[in-house]
């Protein structure tokens, strides 16, 4: 077998054969390093927004543990949380009554634990006259209670032949109470 010379032809052929072979190379390797690049770029974006939080958080430490502090020393605790929903239920009764609002509907809602709190909570539906009921239900949300209405729904009563504005109003209120300690 005789091994014959390659023609100019042949190799300017080969020799572009082997440029695009290197420039297709090139090419993947270029890719590769820009979604690379892009990858590393957004990991650097997301850490120094993290960091910047975990700063915010760390200047703000005095007054997040003076609020953690207060929750502890006042937050109030519970034996059964079925008897404090039946109590906040009837809070929120007896208050309507008083004010001569009525009680059309009312549901205790399943009550939820967390790891920092635990929630109890009821659902009502109440009719009556507008102002009293509006003056009324600023009384709720309270910190002081660990007390805040999770849901209103307040419509003004049109059907209504009295002559002060009537209104109905379906709440749902909740309570907080401090979580379940381990023993």
């Amino acid at each position: 077998m005789a091994v014959s010379k390659l023609s100019t032809r042949e190799k300017r052929l080969l020799a572009l054969c082997f440029s695009v072979l290197a420039l297709m190379a090139t090419m993947i390797l270029l890719n590769t390093f820009l979604q690379r690049r892009s990858a590393a770029l957004a990991s650097i974006a997301r850490l120094e927004s993290e960091a910047n939080q975990n700063q915010t958080w760390l200047s703000d430490r005095d007054y997040w543990e003076k609020h953690s502090r207060w929750l502890e020393e006042n937050m109030p605790t519970t034996d059964s949380l079925g008897r404090a929903q039946g109590q906040l239920l009837e809070e929120i009764q007896n208050g309507a009554l008083d004010l001569e609002l009525r009680v059309e509907r009312q549901t205790l809602l399943e009550p939820v634990s967390q790891p920092s709190y635990r929630e109890v909570s009821v659902n009502v539906r109440l009719r009556g006259d507008q102002e009293v009921m509006l003056r009324w239900l600023t009384t709720f949300q309270s910190p002081e209670l660990f007390q805040h209405i999770k849901q209103l729904e307040f419509e003004i009563d049109t059907r209504s032949r009295t002559p002060k504005p009537q209104a109905q109003c379906d709440l749902t209120v909740a309570r907080w109470f401090k979580p379940e300690t381990s023993s």
